[in-house]
């Protein structure tokens, strides 16, 4: 028995296979941090300019990359948008999940949950636009909104209507078809995103606190 096939029988040889150099960890982190800086340029300028107005071309200029290097983690500009798209994802829904569940009335369950979602456009707010702009109507410098995404955004839809839900049944939140107030809340997020003086730069005289004044006294009863 040689002593590779020694240390395959007793599982060393996969641990070793495992154990990476200190070489190839810094190459990953590399690769790693490439496609980051890739996916954060991506985001300013599909929020600056646009979908359309953006290609893969722009992107590599400004992270000082080739166009090669762009197509050696994206196939696509479509494939890029997805995942400029989906890449602030899976925190917000933990997020909104973890909010969801807390105790205590469901009305203020429900503004904690819209808090958070303004609180996370702000710590994001390239994303943001790019987010909002694709529900403004008329926006046709937008792409379509690709189906993975769509299936994300009736998920954050479908957390926000069962807290509408379980406020209607403690007596917190005000009557409804659930699925419609919370798509209406959304699409409230989305409108004061565009005019948001944190995030927006046509800000249009109405600051957070208000904001959410209005959505409490819209949905919550007191």
């Amino acid at each position: 028995m040689t002593k590779r096939e020694s240390a395959d029988d007793t599982g060393e040889g996969t641990a070793a296979v495992e154990r990476l150099s200190p070489r190839e960890v810094r190459r990953r982190q590399r690769i790693e941090l490439g496609r980051e800086q890739m996916l954060e340029t991506a985001e300013e300028l599909f929020a600056e300019r646009g979908y359309y107005a953006t290609n893969l071309k722009d992107v590599a200029q400004r992270c000082e990359f080739s166009v090669g290097s762009v197509y050696s983690f994206f196939d696509s500009k479509e494939a890029l948008y997805l995942a400029v798209l989906m890449r602030r994802g899976p925190g917000r829904l933990d997020d909104m999940k973890r909010l969801a569940a807390t105790g205590g009335p469901a009305g203020e369950r429900f503004v904690a949950l819209v808090t958070a979602e303004l609180e996370h456009r702000r710590k994001y707010p390239a994303w943001a636009q790019l987010h909002a702009q694709m529900t403004k109507v008329g926006a046709r410098e937008v792409a379509d909104v690709p189906p993975d995404y769509k299936d994300f955004h009736r998920e954050t839809v479908r957390i926000l209507a069962g807290v509408v839900a379980d406020g209607q049944a403690d007596g917190t939140i005000r009557p409804g078809d659930p699925h419609a107030l919370a798509r209406m809340c959304s699409a409230l997020i989305d409108s004061f995103t565009l005019m948001d003086p944190m995030i927006s730069d046509e800000p249009a005289g109405i600051g957070a606190e208000e904001f959410l004044t209005f959505v409490r006294e819209s949905f919550t009863v007191a």
